[in-house]
């Protein structure tokens, strides 16, 4: 699959790279985000130097950098010495030149994946290159990597030796919603196309998979279900944390899948105090594998949720059946949960209408600027019932609520009613402008589509699909 988006990304370091200077910075983003896609892309037609920085120790990173160098200088010298020795070959080899050098995976000459190597003194001597050579010089240097918190660290550590040395740094994130319908637009079904769409949540990499001329149910077959699948049983092709593959991290994310979300839930099933388990949640949020969610104007009302649905759905389907699957039962056990798998599709289906609504508010089609966007769920409220909806934001003046249904059902008048009731009471009806949105897979009733309503905004598959 040709690359696919990233137009804003690529203009951007375009732009430092026309820069009459010496530019370094970060370009980071968790595993599968399309961080080595986006360099290449970035570096045609460029004099380019790309290092891969392995999980190994200092030694063999030095190895590997210099038979790189060497290479591209065209020469055939050996190891160089030092750190020292080879930064100054690099300078040497970009000279008066603009150019490109990209180190990836940066973590890896710092830390071992699973965060307990002794830090090296890489740093040091690339802030040493950086202050004595590299910044006479007009070459772009980027670091990228996946452990999105050491990264986020490192540009905000006042006493690291990188600390104010570069000049910007980008967190790439999943792919907009237009760009990742783009990915699938061969798939002519558009309830198939939404399967994939939710079950993908807009990740590049995950999106690159999809076969387009077979069906969902084939390619999740071949993801997850056949003897070679490609996600069997290797969760750390989907993870962003190593350490979160095993141990008590993995059982965490294992509850969740289950539908245990909370905290008392968790600490319930297994048995342990909330205190150790608020402490692994807290490093899985802040590894990017769960997020924090909170109830809108409720944030003692917490849930979590595992951030990627590919694996969630490993946990959830795969990850206690892999020798089922080994042995050649894969298909039936498919079969089996085929019911299962709708339900869960169904759920996700609220992130794919939230990342189509984000991709609206980027193109300035909301009335609010919504930063954060949140679920609701009151159980006893003034209208002496609970209230639940999918989606709610809130920018001064402006609220913007959603409901998303994966049903076969058209949506019909009554839940439009129910969410003008639920808006009346407080506190959703302190907002001046109001934004409801109503999403159907399967449209809407004609007495629905009726309503003269300026506020309501009615979302079918073919209008969230549509790329005029």
């Amino acid at each position: 699959m040709e690359p696919i988006g990233r137009k804003e990304e690529l203009e951007e370091l375009n732009a430092i790279y026309e820069s009459p200077r010496f530019e370094f910075g970060y370009v980071y983003g968790q595993r599968r985000i399309g961080k080595t896609t986006l360099m290449e892309m970035f570096s045609r037609g460029k004099k380019a130097l790309f290092l891969f920085a392995p999980d190994s120790d200092d030694l063999d990173i030095r190895i590997y950098f210099s038979e790189e160098l060497n290479r591209a200088m065209g020469r055939s010298g050996g190891l160089y010495p030092d750190w020292d020795s080879f930064f100054h070959a690099v300078g040497q080899f970009f000279g008066d030149e603009k150019g490109l050098l990209v180190i990836d995976e940066y973590p890896n000459i710092v830390l071992s994946r699973d965060g307990k190597r002794k830090k090296t003194g890489f740093p040091s001597f690339l802030q040493k290159a950086i202050d004595g050579i590299f910044r006479h010089q007009r070459f772009t240097l980027v670091l990228t990597g996946s452990n999105v918190s050491f990264i986020e660290r490192e540009i905000k550590d006042s006493h690291g030796p990188l600390y104010q040395r570069n000049t910007f740094s980008i967190q790439l994130r999943k792919l907009n919603f237009e760009d990742a319908v783009l990915a699938v637009k061969d798939v002519e079904d558009d309830w198939e196309k939404a399967r994939f769409l939710a079950l993908t949540n807009t990740f590049p990499y995950y999106l690159s998979l999809i076969d387009t001329k077979r069906s969902f149910q084939e390619n999740l077959r071949r993801l997850f279900y056949d003897r070679s699948a490609t996600f069997i049983d290797d969760p750390s092709k989907i993870i962003t944390c190593d350490a979160a593959t095993s141990g008590f991290y993995a059982s965490l994310i294992q509850a969740i899948s289950m539908g245990r979300d909370s905290i008392s839930a968790i600490s319930d099933f297994y048995q342990e105090s909330t205190s150790k388990v608020a402490k692994y949640l807290s490093q899985l949020v802040e590894d990017n594998v769960i997020i924090r969610r909170t109830s809108f104007q409720s944030k003692r009302n917490v849930t979590y949720e595992i951030f990627d649905p590919m694996l969630a759905f490993f946990y959830r389907f795969i990850r206690n059946n892999v020798e089922l699957i080994r042995s050649g039962l894969g298909h039936e056990l498919e079969r089996r949960q085929r019911t299962a798998v709708k339900g869960f599709l169904e759920r996700l289906f609220e992130k794919e209408c939230l990342t189509y609504l984000q991709d609206l508010g980027r193109k300035g089609m909301l009335k609010g600027l919504y930063s954060v966007y949140e679920n609701m769920h009151v159980d006893n409220s003034a209208l002496l019932r609970s209230i639940e909806l999918d989606v709610v934001a809130s920018d001064q003046d402006n609220l913007l609520v959603a409901e998303c249904k994966f049903s076969s059902q058209p949506r019909g008048i009554g839940d439009y009613k129910r969410i003008l009731e639920d808006i009346s009471v407080p506190p959703l009806s302190n907002y001046r402008n109001v934004e409801i949105f109503l999403f159907g897979a399967n449209g809407f009733t004609d007495g629905l589509r009726e309503v003269q309503d300026e506020r309501l905004r009615l979302i079918d598959l073919k209008t969230m699909f549509s790329l005029d």
